[in-house]
């Protein structure tokens, strides 16, 4: 019960991100409508490509600990890991906030855009999914907690489905009420993104500081820098 709340959480904290809440939203808005199939298939390339990436990473834990988890603790890997640690850090830290949205930006065009196509959206929710990646630590979390879970890999993969549900969810309940009360709900949701887009780079720029400092404090305190 422990480990579903903890993914239950983690589900949440991953539908936050720009990939799965910021950039729907901004479709939706863009159009001042709601299409429900260009949005079914974004979220189903979304939720394709992270139970991708889950089943990718849970089948390789077993290859990691037999193979990989040896060269981490050679010198070189450490050093390594000191080097990258340290300038993802300094990156997280010293890199410029994002500009905040305000009330005296420009204004967004009200003209109705094109509607997208199959190709466009399915690329769109590639390379959203894709790009973020590699800073998806919250996922990764899960997919180590579903990998200990006494299942087998049906059982796995179903848990894996739900919390790529789970982390779609607030961004299609909001497309879902947006569809219901239409041109009542834009205004609002216009007002929404850019506030989204901001908390979303600055919530990138802490992701990144927190696992470098991490990554070259571990890696000093094995190198011995750290002292006893």
């Amino acid at each position: 019960m422990g480990d579903l709340l903890a993914l239950v959480g983690l589900a949440l904290l991953d539908s936050t991100s720009l990939g799965t809440l910021v950039i729907p939203l901004g479709l939706v808005v863009r159009r001042r409508r709601v299409d429900p199939g260009p949005m079914s298939v974004y979220f189903l390339t979304v939720c394709t490509v992270y139970a991708a990436l889950g089943l990718a990473l849970m089948a390789g834990i077993d290859v990691a600990a037999g193979v990989i988890l040896p060269l981490t603790r050679t010198d070189a890997v450490r050093w390594l890991g000191l080097v990258l640690g340290a300038g993802l850090a300094l990156f997280g830290i010293l890199a410029p906030n994002p500009k905040k949205p305000s009330a005296s930006d420009p204004e967004r065009s009200t003209a109705r855009p094109a509607p997208i196509g199959l190709g466009s959206t399915i690329a769109l929710g590639l390379g959203a999914a894709l790009t973020e990646a590699a800073t998806m630590v919250p996922y990764i979390a899960a997919t180590g907690i579903i990998a200990g879970m006494d299942l087998g890999w049906g059982g796995r993969l179903v848990v894996l489905v739900g919390y790529c549900l789970v982390m779609i969810m607030p961004a299609g309940v909001l497309i879902g009420v947006a569809a219901l009360y239409g041109e009542r709900l834009f205004g609002r949701l216009e007002r929404m993104v850019p506030r989204l887009e901001y908390e979303a780079k600055v919530t990138l720029l802490w992701i990144a500081a927190i696992i470098g400092l991490r990554m070259a404090a571990i890696n000093a305190s094995a190198l011995g820098l750290l002292g006893d």
